[in-house]
């Protein structure tokens, strides 16, 4: 199955993951770059905290892949003040219609992870096939993994289908 794994991160913490994802899942890799500069340091991660509260989203730079080519496209972002972070946003608005089957993967350090599910659900209009939550603190100390490996072998599964 011809999977895309797409990613926004400021931290570094959701590439790792989404990195390791698309190793796992043979995929297809895109990061998610923002127009706008400024998400650095501790005034970057206020404003971004707040843009993704009021539920503003980014300028995308151009995307190297066109996600209708994919059978499976898996979102990946940090939550951000309890609800996804502006550069998914703006990716789900742009690319939702021709995503076949969507899965989520989201970091958080605390909480918020599935309200931001709910968020992006409601941008497709539709439910994903199958979702992840990673805490910052896991990534940070490398005990995502089984976690991430266990959700890679369910997402391998087909359509509709159990292993």
């Amino acid at each position: 199955m011809k999977t895309l794994v797409v990613y926004y991160s400021r931290t570094g913490r959701t590439r790792t993951a989404a990195t390791e994802l698309a190793r796992e899942l043979g995929a297809d890799l895109e990061e998610l770059h923002e127009m706008r500069g400024g998400r650095t340091g501790v005034k970057g991660y206020v404003l971004a905290g707040r843009d993704a509260w009021l539920a503003r989203e980014s300028s995308l730079a151009p995307l190297r892949y066109d996600p209708s080519g994919h059978e499976l496209v898996v979102v990946a972002g940090p939550v951000w003040a309890f609800a996804m972070c502006p550069a998914v946003r703006a990716y789900l608005k742009l690319c939702g219609p021709k995503l076949k089957r969507v899965a989520f993967l989201c970091t958080q350090a605390g909480k918020g992870a599935k309200r931001t599910f709910m968020q992006m659900a409601a941008l497709l209009d539709r439910a994903p096939v199958d979702t992840l939550i990673l805490i910052d603190r896991d990534i940070d100390r490398d005990r995502h993994t089984p976690a991430l490996t266990d959700f890679a072998a369910r997402l391998r599964r087909p359509a509709g289908g159990q292993a």
